[in-house]
């Protein structure tokens, strides 16, 4: 594309010549004991193919299953890399869970490591999907602010993580001021053990 082109008109195919193109997939399935979440995350690039599979405990997140497919590297070598992701079983989806690898040394998968963030990011966004729903089964007409009121119990590192969710932006002036439906504090209660429990 073009600087000054509409980004749905395309350039002459005769003057650029397309190199490569990455495809990347997340799948994120509830199982049906309703107490885990399985992520399947997929790259393929045409050198690079690679799978990854996370199993993670719901609501806590935390990482229960880590499984790697290198389906297709660019060096054998590459393969040594398939394990680098399971120092984090056991511990929590959460901002910065991924700076201890590596730690000054290049043992792991760039690519690996990329397509985990991915699965991770789309692991919060289904459990806020799945949460949403079942809050709004047990509180008929629960509004988007009182929902996320609660949903910052469980996950307050989401407060100042976006410019939606920084202080006093006109999204958390209304969460802040929103009322919770009646018997909603208990829920209160669970997001305070469970915090404990990390």
């Amino acid at each position: 594309y073009r600087k000054g082109m509409s980004t749905m008109e395309k350039i002459d195919s005769n003057q650029e010549k397309l190199l490569c193109t990455r495809k990347k997939s997340v799948d994120v399935f509830l199982l049906p004991s309703g107490k885990q979440f399985r992520a399947i995350a997929e790259m393929a690039d045409g050198v690079h193919h690679m799978r990854i599979h996370v199993l993670v405990n719901q609501p806590s997140l935390k990482i229960k299953e880590i499984s790697c497919e290198m389906l297709s590297v660019p060096d054998s070598g590459c393969r040594e890399a398939k394990n680098c992701l399971e120092p984090l079983l056991e511990k929590r989806v959460a901002p910065g869970l991924t700076r201890e690898l590596n730690n000054g040394t290049p043992t792991g998968c760039t690519h690996m490591i990329n397509l985990f963030h991915e699965a991770c990011y789309n692991l919060t966004l289904a459990q806020s999907i799945n949460g949403k729903t079942e809050l709004e089964k047990s509180f008929p007409g629960i509004t988007e602010e009182q929902i996320y009121k609660i949903f910052l119990w469980f996950r307050p590192e989401l407060k100042n993580s976006c410019v939606r969710y920084v202080d006093l932006s006109p999204f958390m002036e209304k969460v802040e001021n929103s009322q919770l439906p009646e018997s909603a504090e208990k829920l209160k209660a669970i997001a305070m053990a469970q915090a404990q429990q990390r």
